[in-house]
């Protein structure tokens, strides 16, 4: 049998484009925008106008997309909806094809919908060394053009596949988007003949905010109707136009990465990261909207720099536990304030918070302490010196009083009727084995819910009786971060992903995609669940898996 060298060619084609196909959306059964992704943007690296949407390439958030006609942020594309990495380096709308293209360490992708299903083509495969950098993409009539280092790639503008590599183009017309600020005279030209509102300033090739900071420039973009875009590196865009000579800032996302704590309360949700060195502060969503109020540690008075590990909010107070201090927000005096060791506050992260109109109990990894809420000051409980060793990572409070998830065991102290025991000594038990490890507490209606070494356990509160509702096995024994029970569906939160149990058939349902991470915090608003997890602040519409 002879095979031609076309034959060959064709075979190439078929199987780039099958293994493409095969590797674009985390499953074919969820539409583009069933899970969405939300991060800190970093730096805006590159911008591209479409037909509806203005593309913004940044350098942690995935792809944002500003409607050019709502004038208003839309839903981001990320790694939730098939990119290879939310570091987009440059990006690219070819308006003859409709066709979105977006670069990314080692990988270049594209595509038809402009939404999902993401094709991957690898630098090898078009001339380039992995650790290449595009950091131009451009288009003429026929082609794709990619600026990497000291050559210019030429691409199939339908399927990536590799036409030419040259040290200039060997076209004239091509239709590029936007490139490094400092290779973009017509953009500083404009930024020092505009106006710029909302407080800022322009200093040389920086920009300095409403509260002094400076602020690189990173990229621009003059578009197709006289529209201006200016990007920075904090992920703050600047929208004016030729005629006004004016920019407006505007920002989308959230602050942090790795989301450790979440609190919905007024169709607002608090968030909290962990690594506040990229973290920078607390956010406010509205998730109606996707409008965010910002808190930044260093330009908020009172308001120290730490880990978020815990929210608390009673009569228009928020508690936020950090590293060895409590934040607290006075929410209509709009007011911040910072409690420390030396009001009682543990030397440890504050794993939860829970409180009364008297008093407010914090747990830690180095034990619990109750503060006085008019005084902010410890009122010592007496037994104190029993959790020193013995991690509290979760709290609850009920009529019972306030219940205590340590690494030992679960406890109860009866606030009424000052005395601490071990909880599994009140009403009957059905259990097997030993309880140890209680890392999350859930209540539901009269049922009490325990993440634990054997799995979860329930605690009737009326009937005064402990079972196994869920065993570990079926979750893979990992440790549990955090739960919520909507329903007749458990779902549990772990450092590989999320499940959901249905606590009436037992079958079980593994979310472990890659974009998910470890999930350390759970919420569910409306039709949605919330979970912060260590890839960001996830939204996930769960009732198409039903």
């Amino acid at each position: 049998m002879i095979i031609n060298k076309k034959s060959i060619s064709y075979i190439s084609l078929y199987f780039f484009l099958f293994t493409t196909i095969c590797l674009s959306q985390p499953s074919a059964r969820y539409r583009p925008f069933d899970w969405l992704l939300f991060k800190e943007s970093g730096s805006i690296n590159s911008i591209s106008e479409g037909y509806e949407f203005l593309y913004i390439g940044t350098s942690h958030g995935g792809i944002y997309r500003y409607n050019l006609y709502g004038n208003q942020y839309d839903f981001p594309i990320t790694t939730a909806q098939g990119l290879e990495n939310n570091n987009i380096n440059s990006l690219h709308f070819d308006h003859s094809t409709g066709i979105i293209w977006a670069s990314s360490p080692g990988s270049l992708q594209y595509s038809y919908t402009r939404e999902g299903d993401w094709r991957t083509v690898d630098f090898v495969d078009i001339g380039l060394r992995t650790n290449d950098r595009i950091s131009q993409l451009g288009n003429s009539q026929n082609y794709i053009w990619a600026k990497a280092n000291a050559v210019y790639v030429k691409l199939d503008k339908s399927s990536g596949i590799l036409a030419g590599i040259y040290p200039r183009p060997d076209e004239l017309n091509i239709s590029w988007s936007s490139t490094a600020y400092y290779e973009q005279p017509d953009i500083a030209s404009i930024l020092n003949n505009y106006a710029l509102m909302s407080g800022w300033m322009a200093s040389g090739s920086k920009l300095i905010d409403g509260y002094g900071r400076y602020i690189d420039i990173s990229s621009g973009l003059i578009g197709k109707h006289n529209d201006v875009w200016i990007g920075t590196s904090d992920g703050t865009l600047f929208q004016g136009d030729k005629t006004m000579e004016a920019l407006f800032p505007t920002e989308f996302g959230i602050r942090g990465a790795n989301i450790n704590a979440l609190f919905y309360h007024d169709d607002g949700l608090w968030i909290g990261s962990k690594g506040y060195n990229i973290g920078r502060g607390v956010t406010k969503l509205n998730t109606q909207n996707f409008q965010t109020d910002h808190y930044d540690f260093d330009v908020t008075v009172n308001m120290s720099l730490t880990e978020v590990h815990s929210f608390y909010d009673f009569d228009n107070t928020l508690w936020v536990g950090g590293n060895s201090v409590v934040l607290v927000f006075d929410k209509a005096e709009n007011y911040w304030r910072t409690l420390g060791e030396d009001r009682g506050i543990p030397n440890s992260n504050i794993s939860s918070i829970v409180g009364d109109s008297n008093f407010v109990w914090i747990g830690s990894y180095n034990g619990i302490r109750q503060i006085d809420r008019k005084t902010k000051r410890e009122e010592p409980m007496g037994f104190e010196y029993l959790f020193y060793n013995h991690p509290v990572n979760d709290l609850a409070l009920n009529d019972y009083g306030v219940w205590i998830a340590s690494r030992t065991g679960i406890y109860l102290y009866d606030k009424n009727n000052p005395q601490i025991m071990n909880a599994l000594s009140i009403g009957n038990s059905y259990l097997d084995f030993p309880v140890s490890r209680v890392t999350s507490i859930f209540q539901k209606d009269e049922l009490l819910y325990f993440a634990t070494n054997i799995g979860i356990v329930s605690f009737n509160l009326y009937e005064k009786f402990w079972d196994l509702a869920i065993p570990a096995s079926d979750y893979k024994g990992l440790d549990v971060s955090d739960m919520l029970i909507l329903g007749k569906f458990c779902f549990i939160g772990t450092v590989e992903g999320m499940f959901r149990v249905n606590l009436k058939s037992k079958r079980t349902r593994e979310y472990n995609f890659e974009f998910i991470g470890s999930v350390n915090s759970i919420e569910n608003i409306g039709k949605y669940i919330w979970m912060g997890t260590s890839e960001g602040l996830i939204r996930f519409k769960w009732r198409k898996d039903l």
